[in-house]
């Protein structure tokens, strides 16, 4: 036990001694963290935090593609690349863009090995998902043992579960999943020292016998769909494009994972994966196409076109030995979504916007928060009339119902498109109302109840064709 001790406290510090910048970068996130929970008045760094895995792996990669020289100054400098991500504006913390970004940051990674061989690119792959796996799981258990041990203490000794509970647990989630998360994966992914162990018997089994004979029933369907539209001469489905894009995806990744089993039952199908999945393609194509030509470009068509030519590329890839390779197709993939998404005048909202307007449907905008509105007050709150006030902006609720809690008591739970109707009709408004005025600001964030009333801190809302609530901020429960 003692040498397994010795060998993890020399790779800890060997970790620490070759990722400088991913470990000061871990702890920086850690400190903006806490920050943002104790500032609730100042603005809010939720958009810079969101992004911070995404530059985390981005300095990580550099580590492994800058190893000396005057490139390594890129590595030690890059963690400041987090700093501007501050000056975005305010937005839902699940954009295309942040999605987007995300994706690209993975297989800029996958990539960075400029790995022409599929086998050992797809072992880099599943490399790096063990190493998360590992590292997450690890870090999963760390915290909800870390969050029981306190609870028993605050239960036992009767210290209460109020702002110091809450805050102690949101230290500890910091901790763990902004420090030892990362720290964790980086320990773990020591491919280049440890190797590949490969997979078992499992694996051959789960692929030989339930995955590869589930996509050859897919492909029947498919198949069989597809003579049906051939023979009457009619369009595929709106549906059968997002169908086409699954089945493509996973004839093409189970055609790379089996050169991990010893038994390849289904060589025959994934050796000509490319000529199996032609069918699909053209399907997809034409469904896209006749939902472009009907209804114009959107944001999500644009990047379904996008997807297209990504899998039309990979089967055409894929019908040589030569050009066949993984590497490729991420590296295509990077390029082709980076440009509708990163350039100005060509990303995929620019497209949507003139080809919409072309068709009458896109009116022009004055201001941004008719499609984002943040609602807040800096009014007083009046509490005339009640004898308690009860902090609530420490409490969590589920994505998308508002639960206000007294102690332990539930004492309120709606949903948020209800009770944004409720209130929205309290002031005269709807959902589908064009804008709500700052006037009735003050009454939306105050939701009256029989013998309490609840304030809200804040109300973040979306707007396309009816108002939406993306997340709602509690402030105080007032009661009589």
């Amino acid at each position: 036990m003692k040498e397994k001790m010795t060998v993890l406290a020399s790779q800890a510090g060997a970790t620490l001694r070759n990722h400088p910048a991913e470990v000061a970068l871990s702890v920086a996130a850690f400190a903006v963290a806490c920050y943002d929970y104790e500032d609730r008045e100042g603005r809010s760094w939720d958009v810079m935090l969101s992004y911070y895995p995404v530059v985390f792996l981005f300095t990580y990669t550099l580590n492994r593609l800058l190893k000396r020289g005057m490139g390594r100054w890129a590595y030690y400098l890059s963690p400041l690349l987090w700093i501007p991500f501050y000056l975005l504006p305010e937005q839902p913390l699940f954009t295309t863009t942040y999605a987007v970004s995300w994706l690209l940051i993975q297989l800029f990674y996958l990539s960075s090995g400029w790995e022409r061989d599929n086998k050992r690119f797809l072992e880099g792959g599943f490399a790096y998902l063990r190493s998360l796996f590992f590292a997450g799981g690890f870090s999963v258990v760390t915290w909800l043992l870390t969050g029981s041990i306190y609870k028993s203490i605050f239960y036992i000794f009767d210290l209460g579960y109020g702002d110091g509970f809450a805050r102690l647990m949101a230290y500890t989630g910091y901790g763990v999943f902004l420090v030892l998360f990362p720290f964790l994966f980086l320990l773990f992914n020591r491919r280049k020292e440890t190797g590949w162990e490969g997979f078992g018997k499992l694996f051959g089994i789960l692929l030989n016998y339930v995955l590869s004979p589930a996509l050859l029933v897919y492909a029947a369907i498919l198949y069989l769909y597809f003579v049906k539209i051939t023979l009457t001469w009619s369009l595929p489905k709106g549906g059968v494009a997002a169908i086409s894009v699954g089945f493509i995806i996973a004839a093409f990744l189970l055609r790379g994972c089996q050169a991990f089993v010893e038994r390849r039952m289904y060589d025959w199908f994934y050796r000509h994966a490319s000529l199996w999945t032609l069918p699909a393609l053209a399907m997809f194509w034409v469904a896209t196409a006749y939902r472009v030509a009907q209804y114009g470009f959107t944001e999500p068509r644009v990047y379904l076109v996008v997807v297209g030519l990504i899998l039309t590329a990979t089967v055409l890839l894929f019908l040589t030995r030569r050009w066949g390779r993984y590497l490729y197709v991420a590296c295509l993939t990077i390029g082709l979504f980076g440009v509708v998404t990163y350039i100005p005048g060509i990303t995929a909202k620019d497209i949507e916007r003139v080809s919409q307007k072309a068709r009458g449907n896109y009116p022009e905008r004055e201001r941004t928060e008719e499609t984002y509105i943040y609602i807040s007050s800096d009014l007083p709150v009046d509490i005339q009339g009640y004898n308690t006030l009860v902090d609530i902006r420490n409490q969590t609720h589920p994505s998308d119902t508002l639960t206000v809690y007294d102690a332990d008591t539930l004492v309120y739970r709606e949903a948020y498109d209800v009770l944004l109707e409720k209130q929205l009709e309290k002031v005269g408004l709807s959902r589908t109302s064009d804008s709500i005025p700052e006037s009735v600001y003050p009454d939306l964030l105050r939701i009256e109840l029989d013998s309490s009333a609840i304030v809200l801190e804040q109300l973040n809302l979306r707007r396309d064709s009816l108002f939406h609530v993306n997340y709602i901020e509690g402030a105080y429960y007032l009661k009589r």
